[in-house]
């Protein structure tokens, strides 16, 4: 048992009390190479709602704020307020380390504590990979009896949970305790809902993890690429896609859909990576080929990130497709519509120049075209290719431009640099000045509190003590009266004086 756990030896059981499951668990999650208990903790399960990333935990590693943090929260479930439990809970659940003296205690208090407690621990359990029976029946009660907003927190964790458990090998994964019992309750929250309903898409989303085949979340996660948002959309695609390898018209349809028009970045790089796994045979067999083709080239020049471009041309690649693509982008550089000359290049800009031949067409291009913005997108074009190509970069070491740039971002290198040094020097002013502040006499300048006499009085009830209005500052700023004067020169005139004169002699 790690340091600092002797004040939880009466509640925690031996390993010999801990179920045969549970105990697997740890072993596994531990490393024990040989079997045996009482060595270093050495692996967890760091994951990030549905991307998991798994990070192994060795002590030596971690540095003693973090360990005594831990050991803080795990003392902290035997705390005798409750909402300190709750929180110790929901902390390690966040942190996602698995070592054994964390995973022993969250076992105590999903038994003993008190109702909330018990969730809480048994959802971070889940989390941390430990899907025994005990675990799954309390979340299936949570299902069951709860409120709406209870399920959708028991349904993310599963989630993430079950996200975790399938990415492993399947000689690796640990078996789902009431596995079946936690299906049945899934199809209960699936069946006949709306696809609006999130309570449902969740449910769906866990049943499609546990049982791939299954159809009643097949059919309603094709409900849901019908209707509903787009952030709906995508997450029943990547399970259509990716978990029950559904490649049928309709799903593809819906992958071009959230392509061209999602305002999520994250879900159109989802969407490219969707096109990939169904691959360019599928696509040819569906008839789609030449609309993929089409949506692709438009998201060469048309999406405003770079980064989706740059998926864009990658599966442009990965599709077989790029030499079709640079033919037809290569002859929209002689349209006779700037918009489609400048589109052609920003594409070019994308792919890449393929040829000496094309370097040099668009150097001539560069020299005679009339437009500016086509021109301008030129110009970038071969600062930005100069950076990527050292072949380009040798070609336009002389270009003018290109020195221009470089001087103007080695400019800006070093005014950065400068706005940092300023930047640290007036901080340590100010430090400097907060050390020998006690050294100068402070000079406060109050104003004056104005109190009433004590004989004056409001209906009988004297008012010295009491904060007027007149003690706090004014809520607009006020300045000093000055004295008006009317600029020289409009009443200053002989015809004004005489007038004046002749009304003083009345």
């Amino acid at each position: 048992m790690g340091e600092g756990m002797h004040q939880l030896c009466c509640l925690i059981p031996e390993p010999s009390d801990l179920p045969d499951v549970l105990v697997a668990h740890l072993l596994h999650n531990l490393g024990k190479k040989n079997k045996t208990r009482g060595r270093r903790s050495q692996g967890s399960a760091n994951t990030r709602q549905h991307r998991v990333k798994l990070k192994p935990l060795v002590d030596h590693h971690v540095d003693f704020l973090k360990r005594q943090r831990l050991k803080d929260l795990t003392l902290s479930l035997s705390s005798p307020v409750e909402d300190e439990q709750v929180y110790a809970a929901q902390a390690l659940g966040k942190l996602r380390i698995s070592t054994k003296f964390i995973i022993e205690a969250l076992w105590v208090s999903a038994q003993v504590g008190p109702e909330r407690v018990r969730y809480e621990s048994c959802r971070t359990l889940a989390l941390l990979g430990c899907l025994h029976k005990h675990v799954v029946l309390s979340l299936i009660e949570q299902l069951k009896k709860c409120s709406i907003s209870r399920r959708m927190d028991t349904l993310s964790g599963l989630h993430i949970a079950l996200n975790v458990w399938i990415l492993l090998p399947k000689s690796k994964r640990e078996p789902i305790g009431a596995k079946d019992a936690l299906k049945k309750v899934l199809k209960m929250l699936v069946k006949g809902k709306s696809p609006q309903d999130n309570v449902a898409l969740e449910a769906a989303l866990c049943l499609s993890l546990l049982d791939p085949e299954n159809l009643i979340a097949r059919e309603f996660l094709l409900q849901c690429l019908t209707q509903g948002e787009m952030k709906k959309k995508i997450k029943a695609l990547m399970a259509l896609v990716k978990l029950m390898r559904l490649h049928s018209l309709p799903i593809l349809q819906a992958i071009m859909e959230q392509l061209q028009s999602s305002f999520v970045v994250k879900h159109r790089l989802e969407a490219l990576k969707l096109l990939k796994t169904i691959g360019l045979v599928k696509i040819q067999n569906l008839g789609m080929e030449k609309d993929i083709f089409e949506l692709l080239k438009l998201k060469l020049h048309e999406d405003p990130f770079q980064e989706v471009k740059t998926a864009v041309a990658e599966i442009v690649e990965v599709l077989k497709m790029k030499p079709m693509m640079m033919n037809v982008v290569e002859s929209e550089l002689n349209d006779a519509s700037a918009s489609k000359r400048r589109q052609a290049v920003i594409s070019i800009g994308v792919l890449g120049i393929s040829s000496s031949r094309m370097f040099y067409f668009l150097m001539d291009m560069l020299d005679y075209e009339t437009d500016e913005l086509v021109r301008k997108e030129l110009e970038e074009i071969f600062i930005i290719l100069s950076k990527k190509d050292p072949w380009i970069r040798e070609k336009l070491q002389d270009w003018t431009l290109l020195v221009e740039e470089e001087a103007r971002q080695q400019k800006e290198r070093a005014e950065a640099l400068n706005r940092e040094k300023m930047r640290r020097d007036l901080k340590e002013n100010f430090r400097l000045l907060g050390e020998l502040g006690s050294i100068f006499p402070e000079k406060m300048s109050r104003g004056k509190k104005v109190i009433a006499k004590k004989e004056n009085s409001i209906f009988g009830v004297p008012i010295k003590g009491i904060a007027l209005a007149s003690h706090y500052p004014p809520c607009i700023k006020t300045f000093a009266k000055k004295e008006q004067s009317l600029p020289k020169g409009s009443w200053d005139s002989p015809a004004i004086r005489e007038h004046l004169k002749n009304l003083a002699s009345l």
